[in-house]
């Protein structure tokens, strides 16, 4: 009996020694550790360009906001003080004769065999085109309005400053947009083309075309490539000026007060400039206005 029970049952299996089911645990738990630190670095991957994504989302977001929040450019221009306005255009003809502007200012263009005055209502007209962005221009109206002052009456000139990003930046200046002359002897057309951001403004006229494609052009300017440019002062088609007739870094830094309050020193560089440029503009409209009343 004992021996039936014998050969009907098995041996046990044998158990591994202690030492081997620490290391299977411990490879098991480096095995479980890798994949978890495999699977955190796919995380990663996944989310550093969605988070980068983001970030470029947020920050052009944020751009949109601000500019859409910022204040726009605007024209800068207002009406001219009265002290400007009244120093501009009672410069007395004794501090006009003193001023000596020399090799600074230059000519006007005489036109060749001129013929009759360019006139409009029966009186030879002045026509000045510029821009208020434009430096030059803001040199040139200067000793225009100090001239036409000896010929007739403003109101309304405007203050401005030439463009913040041209040569000789900012350079203050009066405007014509909204200006009004009167006279018993000239009558005055002026175009504003553009306003002091450079965006359009006055619409240039048949006559200014007509005017600027004549004579805005050698031999009045000095190369072809100048032809067209501002600022253009015609003076009944006897006289021409394409551009300034002095530099305008003499103006730098100065405000428009600054500049009127030095008109009447003549040892001033500023008067020399706009009071000299001004003694040649004077001496063409008395040109004008002579041979006029010759033929009358």
């Amino acid at each position: 009996m004992a021996k039936t029970r014998q050969n009907q049952a098995r041996p046990a299996s044998p158990r591994p020694p202690r030492a081997s089911q620490a290391k299977l645990r411990a490879r098991e738990r480096i095995a479980a550790e890798r994949a978890a630190q495999k699977r955190a670095e796919a995380r990663r991957r996944l989310l550093v360009p969605i988070v980068s994504v983001a970030a470029v989302l947020a920050i052009v977001v944020v751009l949109v906001v601000i500019k859409a929040n910022s204040p726009k450019p605007t024209a800068s221009e207002s009406l001219a003080t009265a002290s400007v306005v009244s120093q501009v255009t009672t410069v007395p003809d004794t501090v006009l004769t003193k001023v000596s502007p020399g090799q600074a200012v230059t000519p006007l263009q005489a036109v060749p065999k001129p013929g009759p005055p360019l006139t409009i209502g029966g009186k030879p007209a002045i026509v000045f085109v510029g821009e208020e962005s434009c430096p030059f221009c803001a040199a040139e109206r200067w000793p225009l309005v100090i001239a036409l002052s000896h010929f007739g009456t403003w109101s309304h000139l405007g203050s401005t400053r030439s463009s913040a990003t041209d040569i000789y930046p900012n350079t203050a200046t009066l405007s014509f947009r909204t200006a009004r002359y009167t006279s018993p002897d000239l009558t005055l057309r002026t175009t504003e083309l553009a306003d002091n951001l450079g965006r359009p403004l006055q619409a240039q006229t048949p006559l200014d075309t007509r005017l600027i494609g004549t004579y805005d052009r050698p031999p009045y300017v000095n190369t072809a490539d100048q032809s067209g440019s501002v600022p253009f002062l015609d003076i009944a088609n006897h006289y021409i000026l394409a551009g300034a007739q002095y530099n305008p870094q003499v103006l730098a830094g100065l405000s428009a007060a600054q500049i009127a309050s030095q008109l009447s020193d003549p040892s001033s560089p500023v008067a020399k400039a706009i009071d000299g440029s001004a003694q040649i503009i004077i001496a063409a409209i008395n040109q004008i206005l002579h041979h006029k009343t010759a033929r009358s």
